[in-house]
């Protein structure tokens, strides 16, 4: 197990749980496999009142891992903004734990705090897990205001090499520091299991900071993992939609309208039952300048 700093870890990675037992003991595995003798770390986990034999092995770990227990079910924004108040680190990191980290996955994204200014929340690129396709790259806005991720369902990832901005980028594997996390409020409890980071991307960047993505840091995602993760969808995203709708047209929207374009171009030949054919239509011609948003 690494030494750190037991007072002043450079990085508090926060992960919560809900069950999925073997997907936690292997996200750790990979956690420290990674990051031996790399840098100095903590690991938070709060369990959100697993029942499949979760709470009985986080009972085990000894530092550089503190565990905490909830008696109910709080869900992702709670638990997180619960840990990220007990985090000592100077960067906080939110891990979910379906996601296996590889490489040198870590460091590129801090270093984006000492080569940037006013930086946001920094992601990483994510692969699905027993696949060959990419999830997510970055987070783009739809004309319409909805997010979706980059890259989904790509076989190849462009942008090797490159620190890219993007209006933002999912919490499934991403760093912060704590300052900014309290300024903008954390994540907002409203929002459950979905949307959380999002909205988090959007105050940091009202906030006049930056999102990026370091795309040479490639993790693997089973991608909602975690029971009931689904069951909210639609309530979260119209929370996000009135909240926050008039803002992303106006903005992001216009900033993303490229890169959304070509996304779902793809995505039409990719999943093409899973399109608007009439969304995909006005997006092939914002993608060959036939069209464009103003």
């Amino acid at each position: 197990m690494p030494q750190v700093n037991n007072q002043f870890p450079k990085v508090s990675i926060i992960i919560s749980v809900f069950g999925q037992l073997e997907y936690t003991r292997k996200c750790l595995e990979k956690l420290e496999k990674t990051l031996h003798d790399k840098i100095s770390y903590e690991v938070l986990i709060v369990d959100d009142a697993s029942t499949d034999g979760t709470q009985e092995f986080l009972l085990s770990l000894s530092y550089p891992y503190r565990v905490f227990f909830n008696e109910s079910n709080k869900g992702f924004a709670k638990n997180n903004n619960f840990a990220a108040l007990e985090a000592k680190g100077e960067i906080l990191c939110f891990l979910n734990n379906d996601v296996f980290v590889e490489g040198n996955w870590l460091l590129p994204m801090i270093e984006v705090f000492n080569t940037r200014q006013k930086v946001g929340v920094v992601g990483n690129v994510q692969k699905l897990a027993n696949s060959r396709k990419y999830d997510h790259m970055g987070v783009v806005f739809s004309p319409q205001g909805k997010p979706r991720h980059y890259g989904q369902g790509f076989l190849i990832r462009p942008f090797k090499g490159q620190v890219k901005k993007w209006s933002g980028v999912t919490a499934a594997c991403c760093v912060i520091t704590p300052e900014l996390f309290d300024l903008v409020g954390g994540f907002d409890e409203v929002y459950l299991n979905g949307c959380e980071d999002v909205d988090l991307c959007l105050k940091v960047y009202k906030h006049g900071y930056l999102n990026y993505v370091v795309h040479d840091s490639v993790v693997v995602h089973v991608k909602g993992a975690s029971e009931g993760r689904k069951l909210y969808n639609d309530k979260n995203t119209q929370i996000l939609m009135d909240r926050w709708k008039d803002f992303i047209i106006s903005h992001q929207s216009i900033e993303d309208q490229y890169q959304h374009a070509w996304t779902y171009v793809c995505r039409g030949f990719l999943k093409p039952f899973s399109i608007n054919l009439g969304k995909w239509m006005e997006a092939f011609q914002i993608f060959l300048r036939l069209k464009k948003l103003e």
